[in-house]
């Protein structure tokens, strides 16, 4: 059979940003599917270090521009068109868009629907289509992986005809993320930290992923504690982030945060296993795939109260108010001074396992697509 992907998401797909969990998922599903093409269109140049298997296949149709009918033109006309020269018989949807002009079977993968409240990742032009036309998408699909508890509601609940064809998949998470032993640990502080403790925080310099508060508790604990405890921001300064970004130049404490773009999978591993804890600030996310990471490392975690963040921590988790800043800052101290909590935390059973990989995930989606 011949698959067309729509992968134009894979270019931004990070293992901080994102988890890499639709690129991860995708390039599962092609190992696991030797017998079948698959082709992935990409809406530019290929993310670097992205190597597609022997039967995967990358065709760049650039997109025009970035305002809003260029998307739309790029989905609707230029992806439409390019397709037909393969005649696929099925479309996956990386993103969770499927061309409305179009009449191939499709899979959607939908990662969380926080576009609707204007917090997702993508351009504000993005979310704008994406909010106008997000239950199409979804009516249209015959199959809609999810890859959570959380965003499995959040989807039925949008849209409750399309509630038989969701299929929850398998969180997989590499077996790079272990616990660290005290000289590994200590080589990971001294490289990225100056040898100090550190909070980490996963994700985007994005204002969805709640950054300034972060930034404000921490100078509210450093203001309270005087130690020299350091704040690592692992995940890349996007365009809607500059600002964040800018305000670190003027920083009371800036000499104490550590910015670290483009992170591979080992190195956040690594970063991750080192970590005094996690602060997890997202609230609009679907998996909460940092905390997790955390988790398997044995690192305890401080997390803005979600559903997302529930889902994965359950009661391991010491969780902040998100409506107080001043919770959150004080959550933080109380952890850094309290390391009987810190152990109590530690010595809690996660609420989900895990899988090593997504492999399992692959497997689920393509079955329900071909079924």
């Amino acid at each position: 059979m011949q698959i067309a992907v729509n992968a134009a998401c894979l270019r931004q797909d990070m293992p901080a940003d994102t988890g890499r969990v639709a690129t991860d998922i995708i390039l599962a599903m092609c190992r696991q599917q030797p017998g079948h093409q698959f082709t992935f269109y990409f809406d530019g140049e290929m993310a670097q270090g992205l190597s597609l298997p022997a039967n995967a296949t990358a065709a760049i149709l650039p997109r025009k521009g970035n305002k809003s009918w260029h998307y739309y033109w790029w989905l609707e006309w230029q992806l439409v068109k390019a397709m037909k020269s393969s005649r696929p018989d099925f479309y996956l949807g990386l993103d969770g868009t499927v061309p409305l002009r179009s009449k191939i079977p499709a899979g959607l993968l939908v990662r969380d629907l926080s576009f609707l409240k204007e917090a997702g990742l993508q351009p504000a032009v993005q979310q704008r289509s994406l909010k106008n036309n997000m239950r199409q998408y979804l009516a249209k699909a015959r199959c809609i992986g999810v890859v959570s508890a959380t965003t499995k509601e959040e989807v039925a609940g949008y849209a409750p005809g399309v509630t038989d064809r969701l299929v929850s998949l398998d969180i997989g998470l590499s077996d790079a993320y272990r616990p660290l032993e005290w000289e590994q640990r200590e080589a990971v502080k001294k490289e990225f930290a100056g040898g100090a403790e550190y909070f980490l925080v996963t994700g985007s310099m994005h204002p969805r992923n709640n950054i300034m508060p972060v930034l404000k508790a921490f100078s509210a604990l450093k203001k309270r504690q005087r130690s020299n405890i350091k704040l690592v921001l692992a995940g890349s300064i996007t365009p809607a982030g500059a600002d964040i970004a800018d305000s670190l130049q003027s920083y009371k404490f800036r000499q104490d945060v550590v910015c670290i773009e483009a992170a591979e999978e080992a190195t956040l591993a690594r970063l991750t296993g080192a970590a005094y804890a996690l602060v997890y600030p997202s609230r609009f996310e679907g998996l909460a795939l940092p905390i997790y990471a955390a988790q398997r490392c044995e690192v305890p975690v401080i997390a803005l109260d979600s559903a997302a963040a529930r889902e994965a921590g359950g009661d391991t988790v010491l969780y902040a108010d998100p409506a107080s800043l001043d919770d959150l800052s004080e959550k933080m101290s109380l952890l850094y001074k309290d390391e009987q909590l810190r152990s109590r935390l530690l010595s809690k059973t996660p609420p989900v396992r895990l899988s090593t990989s997504w492999e399992q995930a692959a497997l689920q989606w393509w079955s329900c697509l071909t079924r």
